[in-house]
């Protein structure tokens, strides 16, 4: 009677109190009665609907959870409450989504990701394989696949396992690793199917991400080639990144004279985030097989701040030359700047090309650093002073943090959002990495500005004198709102 009342919340109420009899066998009426509020025009009744269909193991109750996260009517609270209920049944949930289904909506894909993160994070491997068997089964789209994978990584990593190292282990069975193989020459003939559309090569790129090291680096290394679109490039460096092989870093620094401006930053950040790779980076740069201005500002700013003692001793040496420590003395030799005219115009070029990858305005850049409307009331002498000395004056929400991980990974940023279970950093073009707590082996302030020092390197003093020009032109958007 209370799953039919005309109150949405009465009939919240009676799902909830169905969990008792939900226990005792047989669950048959109740489940009868209850199925049907899948479809509920409540959303609070289907909200309730999702954690009590977790207190049944009848495998209807796993289909009325998969009814409910394929509804594009719920949002992120029904998609908790769903993962609340299948810690033990994730692989059989994320089976029946992708079963019979090619073009899964992105609300679904998410899940997918959150449930192989579960099953990933579970101390026996027994989940992981049958996830891996649900996802190389035919008919399984790649982006499918490669949520699946990609959840199984974090899952695993954040245990101290990967992917590889499941298909490696005794209890893996050779009909498995034979799927999850089959798997990966299936996704590198589909990257290398140029009729196919880019979005389906790159997410095919993205699986072999998680196929061995000597697989991945022999596919990969394709499509590094200056002929290859650069949405592939950039895909095919994230992949490799994600190996652990220290052959990695020789093979992205390779075609390092052949990469664009966009592909070296990916390199760059492929390389940065393990001491063995920084090692690699630093002896190229030695040999003058790639120049210290070929690297960016904050690139070069982690590594002479690197938490390692001998990689930052290091790059002091490798790349300090190209940074004058004395910043007071810069700031004096620059004060002739103040007396140039500068145009907003040109000064919209310079920003776009070197202070967009961390400063927003309007549609240009990205929003990481202070919002520069802010400065209106600054003097020139005042902008002048925090473009040429980032840390005199910096603000503590925007000093850089260092994340070194159980696996020997290091990530760098401001620090954007915190969690009970998990930290995320945020750096130049508003690239975001998510650390679990449980993965961290230390975390520091550096100390130091998200905006690096070194800038008069990059800019003339006219380009200065413009991009100031430009900066004191901003309107807060209130008042630009008012002009027109």
């Amino acid at each position: 009677q209370g799953f039919t009342d005309t109150h949405p919340r009465v009939r919240a109420h009676a799902v909830k109190l169905s969990e008792r009899f939900l226990a005792e066998e047989p669950s048959d009426d109740i489940l009868n009665d209850l199925l049907p509020l899948c479809d509920d025009l409540s959303e609070h009744v289907r909200f309730q609907l999702a954690f009590t269909l977790g207190e049944t193991s009848d495998k209807r109750a796993l289909k009325g959870l998969a009814r409910l996260a394929r509804d594009k009517r719920n949002g992120p609270d029904i998609q908790t409450a769903i993962l609340s209920s299948v810690s033990k049944t994730a692989d059989s949930l994320a089976e029946l989504l992708i079963k019979d289904v090619a073009d899964l909506p992105p609300q679904v894909m998410h899940l997918l990701s959150q449930l192989s993160q579960i099953a990933g994070a579970t101390p026996t491997t027994a989940m992981t394989v049958r996830m891996l068997s649900s996802a190389t089964a035919a008919g399984v789209s790649p982006a499918a696949q490669r949520a699946i994978l990609t959840g199984l990584g974090k899952g695993l990593a954040a245990r101290g396992s990967s992917v590889s190292a499941v298909l490696a282990d005794k209890s893996t069975s050779d009909a498995i690793r034979q799927q999850v193989a089959a798997l990966f020459e299936r996704a590198f003939q589909s990257a290398s199917d140029e009729s196919k559309p880019l979005s389906d090569r790159e997410a095919s790129i993205g699986l072999l991400a998680f196929a061995d090291a000597a697989t991945a680096t022999s596919r990969l290394s394709d499509f590094l080639s200056p002929q290859t679109p650069q949405p592939l490039q950039r895909a095919a460096v994230v992949s490799l990144a994600q190996q652990e092989s220290d052959d990695v870093a020789r093979t992205l620094l390779a075609g390092w004279k052949t990469y664009s401006p966009q592909i070296r930053l990916e390199v760059a950040d492929a390389l940065v985030v393990r001491t063995s790779r920084i090692m690699t980076l630093l002896d190229a740069v030695q040999a003058g097989s790639i120049k210290p201005s070929d690297l960016t500002r904050d690139r070069k700013q982690l590594l002479m701040n690197h938490p390692n003692t001998e990689i930052r001793s290091r790059s002091q040496k490798v790349l300090g030359s190209d940074v004058n420590s004395n910043r007071a003395r810069v700031v004096d030799d620059y004060q002739d700047v103040l007396s140039l005219d500068g145009d907003a115009e040109r000064g919209l070029a310079v920003f776009k090309k070197i202070c967009s990858a961390c400063h927003q305005v309007g549609e240009i850049g990205h929003k990481i650093a202070p919002n520069l409307a802010s400065v209106q009331n600054k003097s020139s002498a005042d902008l002048l002073l925090s473009i040429l000395d980032p840390n005199r004056e910096a603000q503590p929400n925007f000093n850089v943090y260092t994340v070194v991980t159980n696996q020997g990974r290091l990530y760098s940023g401001i620090i954007a959002t915190e969690s009970a279970g998990s930290i995320t950093l945020r750096r130049a073009e508003a690239k975001e990495d998510v650390i679990l707590r449980s993965s961290i082996d230390e975390l520091v302030s550096t100390g130091i500005s998200l905006m690096p020092e070194g800038l008069e390197k990059d800019l003339s003093r006219q380009n200065l004198a413009d991009v100031m020009t430009f900066v004191k032109s901003i309107k807060p958007p209130e008042a630009a709102l008012q002009n027109k």
